[in-house]
């Protein structure tokens, strides 16, 4: 079933409020200040609006999108919990391999990536050292510009 069948048997199993049921509650007391006949006033505005059909509507397909978020999520993290595992293994039998085709290629390769670290390291440096200082913004500049002058 797609989302909106799903939204169509939401709407037809919801029940709707009808207006003869509205006249078994006894009303409610008229409270003495401005702010809570302000709140009451509100508060009944808000049970009409929901109570819309269309309001309805929007408020199960919104309940709808956000179960299928929920699972998305869900789904996601298992996934990505799987793909790590794999490559972990992966890392692991590559290594394994590795050991098995040359017994030196271990330490060959932690000296290779040693040297790459040094030279990120230094790259990195390297363009700290070269990128301008930019002033503070609060500084005044030392010379009024030419424009301004005349």
């Amino acid at each position: 079933m797609n989302t909106s069948s799903l939204l169509a048997l939401a709407l037809l199993a919801t029940p709707l409020p009808f207006p003869a049921y509205a006249a078994d509650k006894p009303a409610a007391a008229t409270p003495a200040h401005d702010d809570d006949a302000g709140h009451d006033r509100l508060t009944a505005a808000r049970k009409q609006a929901n109570a819309l059909p269309e309001v309805a509507a929007a408020y199960q397909q919104a309940k709808a999108d956000r179960a299928l978020a929920q699972k998305a999520r869900a789904e996601y993290r298992t996934a990505n919990k799987r793909a790590t595992e794999s490559e972990d293994a992966y890392r692991k039998a590559f290594a394994e391999g590795l050991g098995k085709v040359d017994p030196e290629a271990a330490s060959l390769l932690e000296k290779e990536k040693a040297a790459f670290r040094e030279r990120m390291i230094k790259a990195r440096e390297a363009r700290k050292a070269a990128a301008p200082r930019k002033p503070a913004a609060r500084e005044e500049p030392d010379q009024p510009d030419d424009e301004e002058e005349g």
